[in-house]
């Protein structure tokens, strides 16, 4: 009876760890990166899109 339950203990102790270490590891570094990425990529959209002076666009 106990080693049923010390069995089904450890396994969800081992589902815990692996679950913190795959959000740790892989998961939210992922996320980090997309978000730095996109914040790059909206940055640099937005240097290229200014618009000239208003003394060039009459020319």
């Amino acid at each position: 009876m106990y080693s049923e339950l010390w069995q089904f203990g450890a396994m969800v102790v081992f589902f815990a760890v692996a679950v913190s270490l795959w959000l740790k590891i892989v998961y939210l570094p992922g996320r980090t990166l997309e978000r730095w990425e996109d914040q790059r990529v909206r940055m640099e959209g937005e240097r290229t899109r200014q618009e000239p002076p208003a003394e060039e666009r009459r020319s």
